[in-house]
């Protein structure tokens, strides 16, 4: 779908207080099976080396979601980005197809599923960083903006088979997904393919929850990729009065380190990262969130800076492979994050963010977004600031502004 972090308050809410339902939403709509959205962005750039650039993006998004008679239901989702330059200094002519997902459901009683194909499976309870998205690793391009929004739905599923068993206070779901492809590590920033992107290694995950109070929902996940130690994680949101909502997740297990990961060196220990924070709605439907994560298979600013000095190509895989798998390059990190909805205004929303990795770089992103029935116009604007060896200092593009578009149907 477009690119927007003006989702409101009570939908950051209702998402950590329902962790149960970790899958896609199934309900066929009774107007139509289809949406359609056509996004078009213009986009100035300013380079670190003082270069400046411009290119346009034009986008369409398709969901499809139709029922097979009682039982069955075919999900789809496609998108397709068109980056045209607009000036000398900007990349040239590409275009992107991706298909998000492509699946089967099949329903033998209202408590039980069974899916079957690429299904996108997004897990967590933390706004800016989500150590349990298992298979969020590899799923996002990095044309992609940098909003938590964005990135849980323009992202690539897995191919894989999923069944589920519901009842009234929980579920528990159990994921396969096989290799398809040669091998390749979830998050390989070499992978040649959509398909060696997701399916480059047998991957499982069980997934469960049980509500144990009106606010209360943890979920349980254990989670193994081949060739790797399994891992155990948990969500857990509660709220605090009714306009607070705090949430923590983590996760554990033996693995190796990111740079060890990236360079294929056996640095394997029993690490932990976690995702701690609250978020605060005030009345006047301003939602303010911050978020502590910690990262034990990051590395300290010391140790990113002298692998810079003294392997510059460790140093770039490891940089690459943090982006790719969506993975906190730094030990701890800070995210703060408001969300402005109907700013004097009905339908005029501005939303922004701030990533600090400690020691490191930061990231800054905001959009101004006006809300009509049938389009959206944005204005976004980010800025990315740090030293060289930071993942934030050693990306090309130190500013942008981009003007965005979008009409509904």
């Amino acid at each position: 779908m477009p690119s927007t972090a003006s989702t409101d308050a009570s939908d950051a809410t209702a998402a950590a207080l329902d962790l149960a339902d970790a899958t896609p939403d199934t309900k066929v709509q009774t107007s139509r099976p289809w949406k359609v959205a056509i996004e078009e962005a213009v986009r100035a750039s300013g380079a670190r080396d003082g270069t400046y650039s411009g290119r346009s993006q034009l986008s369409l998004d398709f969901q499809y979601v139709q029922a097979l008679g009682s039982q069955f239901v075919v999900n789809f989702a496609a998108r397709y980005d068109r980056f045209d330059p607009l000036s000398s200094q900007a990349e040239s002519h590409r275009d992107v197809p991706l298909v998000k997902e492509g699946y089967v459901s099949w329903h033998p009683s209202s408590l039980q599923q069974v899916d079957l194909g690429r299904i996108n499976m997004r897990i967590g309870a933390g706004v800016g960083y989500n150590p349990t998205d298992f298979f969020g690793a590899g799923a996002i391009t990095t044309d992609v903006p940098p909003d938590p929004d964005s990135r849980r739905t323009t992202r690539l599923g897995s191919v894989a088979v999923r069944a589920q068993q519901l009842w009234d206070t929980g579920s528990v779901s159990l994921t396969y997904s096989p290799r398809l492809t040669s091998r390749s590590l979830p998050g390989n920033p070499d992978a040649s393919s959509d398909l060696q992107r997701t399916n480059g290694v047998e991957r499982w995950m069980l997934l469960g929850s049980q509500r144990l109070g009106a606010t209360v929902q943890p979920q349980w996940v254990i989670y193994r990729e081949q060739g790797e130690a399994p891992q155990v994680g948990q969500n857990l949101s509660v709220l605090i009065g009714n306009s607070v909502v705090a949430y923590a997740e983590w996760t554990g297990g033996r693995r190796r380190s990111l740079i060890g990961r990236a360079n294929h060196i056996d640095d394997t220990a029993f690490r932990t990262s976690s995702s701690i924070g609250a978020t605060w709605t005030l009345p006047v439907d301003l939602s303010l969130t911050a978020e502590f994560q910690s990262n034990g298979a990051g590395a300290s600013a010391s140790q990113w800076r002298s692998l810079a000095a003294t392997n510059p190509y460790a140093w770039g895989n490891a940089v690459q492979t943090a982006v790719t798998s969506q993975e906190l390059p730094s030990r701890h990190a800070l995210f703060v994050m408001a969300m402005w909805r109907n700013l004097g205004v009905r339908g005029l929303d501005l939303s922004a963010f701030v990533q600090a990795d400690a020691g490191g770089g930061r990231q800054y992103w905001a959009e101004l977004r006006r809300r009509f029935q049938r389009f959206d116009v944005a204005l976004q604007a980010q800025t990315q600031t740090g030293p060289a060896w930071s993942r934030f200092g050693a990306m090309s593009e130190a500013r942008s502004v981009q003007l965005v578009g979008v009409f509904y149907h």
